[in-house]
């Protein structure tokens, strides 16, 4: 009996360290839980959290302490994350799926050709970019475009382009060349910095 509540509890752990979608306040809510860190979409720093069966208290930009737990929505035959804040409000999160996931954050990576030089990505949402060697010096700064894993950016003033692949199983972005004699550049996203 105690193996089958271990493997149940062990089954739920895995099963919130996703990422969650709803509304709060009426505002979208993403949540993105990680194995040790989370992120509230759109906050500056990454969030440490602890959680227990059916308790969750996250610090970091956004901070805040709830009770959850998962409901089948049978209409849809998806599960529901359900949070109970403080003041007894009931928020609902949907799971979303990696391909479904906003790209924009930074990335870092190495020249495949040039293991010892490294790069690094910033994406906003509007469809800006920056880049610029990790090991510091001027931003380059251009436009993305994403259809399905496809990106393409445009580096200005001189119009470069670089075509990626988005990888979302693996949370990566695959180039067969960034700058010329990279070779095969591979970006990481990254929260903190290694």
């Amino acid at each position: 009996m105690l193996a089958a509540c271990t493997s149940l509890a062990a089954q739920e752990d895995s099963f919130l360290l996703r990422r969650w979608v709803g509304t709060h306040q009426n505002r979208p809510l993403f949540i993105d839980f990680y194995d040790d860190s989370m992120v509230v979409v759109n906050d500056r720093q990454v969030g440490t959290f602890t959680f227990t069966s059916d308790s969750v208290v996250v610090v970091g930009d956004t901070s805040f302490a709830v009770h959850y737990r998962f409901a089948m929505d049978p209409r849809l035959e998806t599960w529901r994350l359900l949070l109970r804040t403080e003041e007894g409000n009931v928020l609902t999160m949907s799971h979303q799926g990696p391909m479904a996931r906003p790209l924009w954050g930074n990335w870092l990576g190495t020249l495949g050709r040039m293991p010892d030089s490294g790069i690094e990505l910033r994406m906003n949402r509007p469809g800006q970019a920056w880049w610029r060697s990790s090991a510091g010096g001027a931003w380059t700064e251009g436009e993305w475009d994403r259809f399905h894993r496809m990106l393409t950016f445009t580096w200005l003033p001189d119009s470069t382009m670089w075509q990626g692949i988005y990888d979302p199983a693996a949370g990566q972005i695959l180039f067969d060349e960034t700058v010329p004699e990279s070779g095969v550049t591979i970006l990481r996203r990254f929260f903190r910095r290694p």
